[in-house]
């Protein structure tokens, strides 16, 4: 989706920020027309670039942007996802981000069910989020610790 960078550069960039030992977040947004190939290769490649986060987003389609009438992912398709990124990294921590009141919608609960370590509260870029202290009832509610 991107015009001014490769997928090379972008994979360079890692490998450079990696060599001078910062840690690396790297993640995706999903439901933008990739298929469960390409979220599989991409997990494959964050494990090889050994990533640290993999913050995992899902499309919040907005008016007048040129995914605006792409259909949102069901939230069993999202929660496949968090599954598979998880079996792929099984130590790296997985963060659920933008999109999550849209596409997981009611299931969001389940992310951690499907095994993410943490999710972001608040908004999201150019989307608004839940309020925190629904984020915090959920915690609570699922027996999450702070």
């Amino acid at each position: 989706m991107c015009s001014t960078h490769t997928f090379n550069d972008r994979v360079n960039t890692i490998c450079s920020a990696k060599e001078v030992g910062l840690e690396i977040c790297s993640g995706a947004i999903f439901g933008i027309g990739e298929g469960m190939d390409d979220r599989i290769d991409l997990a494959f490649t964050l494990k090889m670039l050994d990533v640290d986060v993999v913050p995992l987003n899902f499309l919040h389609p907005l008016s007048g942007t040129p995914l605006e009438d792409q259909i949102p992912l069901t939230p069993r398709e999202a929660l496949k996802i968090i599954s598979a990124f998880r079996f792929v990294l099984p130590d790296k921590e997985i963060k659920i981000a933008g999109g999550r009141e849209r596409n997981p919608r009611d299931l969001q609960s389940w992310m951690f069910y499907a095994v993410a370590n943490s999710t972001m509260i608040g908004n999201c870029l150019t989307t608004t989020g839940r309020k925190v202290e629904d984020d915090f009832q959920m915690s609570k509610d699922l027996g999450l610790k702070f």
